[in-house]
């Protein structure tokens, strides 16, 4: 457990030097923060509160800066904030109720993870871009990449070549005086999409200096934005194109998805197997148990299979399999139902938000779906077979784990096979 005091005393020091800290816990959950973060962020005080998730957080941190049209952008808002908080490692600037905020962040030995805001005062005179007798504006040309500078309205004072062949901006056409956002809009109109440039584009983002966002513009191609600004609020800005780079990590998220279907799928049956089952219970366990839900576990087992291998083969074992999966799998209708080949010959059916009832009628079904199955298809000899279930029905997640809900499952299918299986026994939990 992490030392919590130790974290309490050492913002109480940075108090007095006017940095603002916050603390929080693996899953992003407020663990400490200090006086000067509230003077920092006073839309929290008298909100914030130990184990608070960041994401309620960051809701209010919006709700305080966000106006108009853009308060519609809120979700969008707070899913970016959350990605900065979880991959930030190097600090960035923003301005937050007239403060100029560098903002720092990292994760600590104990697999927490420590925010630290320093108000950032004026900068020297001679640092000041209203001191130069000219802006060096022909300097953005020698920059590969597309370069854009800002006022302190966020209005375009300079770009260069760059910029323009990247959004699409028409020869002989300024952009002086114009906002990125309706640089973004332009290129979205000439599709004739005007509507979907605030998908790709987040105009709060402008403000997280040292931040990289991104671009979306039509045809699937993506621009990546990273900014500086000084103090009196002149805003630089590099714009690179990052197209390729968006199609390869989908193309990886794409095979990581088919992998990992792959991996939690049984290749018989197209069922999912054990390691598939046991994620989704855990998760279902852990959600039906916040909102005190029901939940039931079936367990399905073929009767006398070792006999229809031994005698037909393993190839016909295989198709009673599947007609078995088959049969299960039509039984299964409800989203959340999960199906599987738990081994073997053996079957499980998570089905959460169910009674024994609603449980038992879906076991009652699958046997009748098993008894009509046309067996002399596999083979001429083989005119019959049954299942055995055992159903553990849960009535309120939190009050059971689910090992013992899987064994109480196995006790009732133990059941059903010594009291003459083709039965179901119900175990209540």
């Amino acid at each position: 457990m992490p030392n919590l005091k130790t974290y309490g005393f050492i913002g109480g020091l940075l108090d007095s030097i006017d940095i603002a800290i916050c603390l929080f816990d693996a899953d992003d959950r407020t663990l400490v923060w200090n006086d000067c973060f509230l003077r920092f962020f006073p839309e929290h005080a008298g909100h914030v509160h130990c184990g608070e998730p960041y994401r309620e957080n960051l809701r209010r941190f919006y709700d305080s800066r966000l106006e108009g049209d853009e308060r519609r952008h809120m979700d969008r808002y707070v899913e970016e904030g959350i990605a900065r908080h979880r991959a930030q490692s190097r600090p960035f600037v923003f301005t937050h109720l007239g403060r100029r905020l560098r903002v720092a962040s990292l994760p600590t030995p104990e697999g927490l993870r420590l925010r630290v805001w320093q108000h950032l005062h004026e900068e020297p005179q001679h640092m000041r871009p209203g001191s130069w007798d000219s802006f060096p504006i022909d300097l953005l040309d020698h920059i590969a990449d597309g370069a854009m500078v800002l006022d302190q309205n966020d209005r375009i004072i300079a770009t260069n070549d760059e910029f323009r062949i990247l959004y699409d901006v028409p020869e002989g056409h300024s952009v002086i005086g114009a906002t990125l956002q309706d640089v973004v809009r332009d290129a979205w109109a000439k599709v004739n999409q005007p509507e979907r440039w605030s998908d790709g584009f987040v105009q709060d983002s402008l403000h997280f200096v040292g931040a990289p966002f991104e671009v979306e513009l039509p045809g699937g191609r993506w621009r990546r934005v990273i900014a500086r600004r000084t103090a009196s609020g002149i805003g630089y800005f590099t714009h690179s194109d990052i197209t390729e780079l968006k199609r390869q990590q989908a193309a990886l998220e794409r095979a990581l998805a088919e992998l990992s279907a792959i991996a939690a799928t049984d290749v018989l049956t197209g069922l999912a197997n054990r390691r598939g089952f046991e994620k989704a219970i855990a998760g279902a366990w852990q959600a039906c148990g916040e909102t005190g839900t029901p939940l039931a576990v079936v367990i399905i087992d073929l009767d006398h299979f070792k006999a229809v291998n031994d005698r037909f083969g393993h190839a016909a074992g295989d198709e009673c399999l599947r007609r078995i999966a088959a049969a299960v799998r039509s039984a299964v209708t409800r989203a959340d139902d999960l199906a599987a080949r738990h081994g073997g010959e053996e079957f499980a059916i998570l089905l959460p938000n169910a009674t024994a009832e609603e449980a038992l009628a879906i076991g009652q079904g699958i046997r009748r779906s098993v008894r009509m199955e046309p067996w002399a298809q596999v083979h001429p000899d083989l005119s019959r077979l049954t299942v055995s279930m055992g159903i553990c029905a849960v009535k309120t997640a939190s009050d059971v784990d689910i090992a013992s809900a899987m064994r109480q499952a196995d006790e009732a299918l133990y059941r059903a096979k010594k009291r003459g299986r083709d039965r179901i026994e119900i175990q209540r939990a």
